[in-house]
Parts: C-alpha cells; structure tokens; sequence
C-alpha cells in the first residue's frame, strides 16, 4: 500500500519590515542610530509627523545624491504616510575625504556681498562660517566609493526606521484603544438617544392636546381627534432619526473594524467625517432639551474621534 505524501504547510508571507500589520500606525515617530567605522563615523536621526502623504527629506552633512535617494526608498518601505525627515551626520577619518565646492560657496559670497551693500550694512564676511552653510562641503569620493559606503550606511539607516517604526506602531496602539473607548460610548449614548426619541411622539400628543383644549375651552369649541392625529404624525416625520442612528452604528462598526487593520488612516478620517453629519442631523430634529443634551455628549465624542483619527497613518 502506497503511503500518503505528507503536505508541507505553506508558509504565510511576511510583511514589510518594521510595519505594524494589526493596527494603524502613528504618524509621529522618533528613531537614532549610530555607528563608528575605520574611515568614517555616522549618526542618523529619523523623525516623523503628521501629512497628507508620504513626504521625504533627507539631510547630509556632506552632498551625496545618490545616497539621498537610497535612504528616501528605503525610508518608503518602513513609513506609509507622514512627513518623515531623516538627518545624516558622516564625519570622514581620513584625509581627503571632503571638498569645498567652490562654486557654491562663490555664490554665498557674491548674494552676502550684494546684501551688504543693498541694506548698508558693515561687517566681514568670513570664510569659515561660508563653509558651514548648507552644500559647501560635498563628499570626494567615488561612484564606487559611494556605494561603499552605502553599504556601511545602510544598517544604521535601517536600525533608525525600525525603531521609528516600533514607536509609530505603539502610539498607533494607544490611539487605537482611546477610539475603541470613545465607540463604546458613542454606542451607549445612541441608544440613550433612541430611547428618548421613542417616547417623543407621545410626549408631543400629550402636550398638544393640552394646549389645544385649553384654547378650545376658551374658545367654546370641541377637539377634533383627527386634526391632533395629523398633526402628530407630521411631527413624527419631522423628528424622525431613525435612519440617522442606523447610520451612526454602521460608522462605529466600520470604525471598530478599521481599528484592527493597517493603513486605514484615511478610511477612519472619511468614517469621522460621516459620524458628524449624522450627528449633526440628529440635533437639528432633536425635539426636546434633554435629548438635545445627548446629542451635544454624542458630538463630543465624535469630534475627539475626528482630532485623533488624524494622528493615525
């Protein structure tokens, strides 16, 4: 008898490195590293805040390209949305290993010069402090060399994103806990809110028929149940949120579900925006001044959801 071939388990793909792939991130993120070599030492210094998109900006103490633009793709593969900037110090151990651009630093000298003489101002301009203004040293090396030490670079950049990325991905979590707690209350104020509304039609009628007798008595003049009838059914189409609450407890559960997934800072924007027009109904046909009250509590807290929402990448 021909034994069973024994299925090897698939294995599950991994996730990009550093992402958190169970809740959505922070947008704010601070990471360093540093390292120290034989030719060269460097420190990188990560830091993120909130944006739109994900925007880049990479600063070197010396005038390497080619490496800006590799730490700007490595930089992708951590960070989904955020202005991230990513500051790079290399202090070069050997001689020879940085140069003044001349033509830069030519440039400094010529617009201090014109604006010296276009605001009359005295003072010398020393070259010394030209040469620490931004592009006046770049790096003498090689395409070859550049690679080399790109090579060397490339951990240090990596450890500072993972450890941007494991403080985005904690602040994420507390966030995520903070919107969870203010769902929970949304939920149990929604359903203060239908309570209320269920008895507004009745209390509506009661009020009505007083002081319609009252007029009528005064007047010598019967009530006629119909016209009260009609006129209380117009009410209750009037102050009907019914659907507005339906509505809202579909937001809250999508909100709830977002909660668990990666990247959905947008998603949970678009989510808070709706919850406010809904809300924002409901208090237009709010009928009495206590369910007014719940309303302006139920606005609260969606408006809490809105400013945190905006945190999360």
């Amino acid at each position: 008898m021909a034994s069973a071939k024994k299925r090897t388990p698939r294995s599950r793909p991994r996730a990009a490195p550093g992402r958190e792939n169970t809740a959505p991130s922070s947008m704010t993120g601070f990471g360093q590293a540093s390292s120290s070599d034989r030719n060269f030492s460097t420190d990188v210094v990560v830091r993120t805040v909130n944006g739109r998109h994900l925007k880049t900006k990479v600063r070197m103490s010396l005038n390497m390209p080619t490496v800006c633009d590799r730490i700007s793709a490595l930089a992708a593969r951590y960070i989904r949305r955020g202005t991230v900037e990513v500051a790079v110090r290399i202090d070069w151990a050997r001689p020879g290993g940085v140069v003044f651009n001349q033509r830069i630093m030519a440039g400094y000298v010529t617009q201090l010069k014109a604006m010296r003489e276009t605001l009359g101002l005295a003072g010398q301009i020393h070259l010394d402090r030209v040469a620490m203004l931004p592009g006046a040293l770049e790096a003498d090396v090689s395409s070859a060399e550049a690679d080399r030490v790109w090579r060397k670079l490339r951990p240090v950049v990596i450890q500072a994103l993972e450890r941007t990325a494991r403080m985005r991905a904690s602040e994420g979590r507390a966030l995520a806990r903070a919107l969870r707690r203010h769902a929970r209350r949304i939920d149990r104020l929604l359903a203060r809110v239908e309570r209320r509304a269920g008895a507004a039609a009745r209390r509506y009628r009661q009020r009505l028929t007083r002081r319609v007798r009252t007029l009528l008595e005064e007047a010598g003049t019967r009530l006629e149940p119909g016209s009260l009838a009609r006129e209380v059914v117009l009410f209750s189409e009037r102050s009907d949120i019914s659907e507005e609450l339906c509505r809202t407890r579909a937001h809250v559960a999508h909100l709830t579900q977002a909660l668990g997934e990666e990247g959905t800072g947008r998603k949970l924007e678009f989510i808070g925006q709706e919850m406010h027009r809904e809300v924002n109904t409901m208090a237009s046909k709010a009928s009495d001044p206590a369910m007014t009250e719940l309303i302006i509590d139920l606005r609260g807290e969606v408006d809490k959801i809105r400013e945190q929402v905006l945190n999360l990448a």
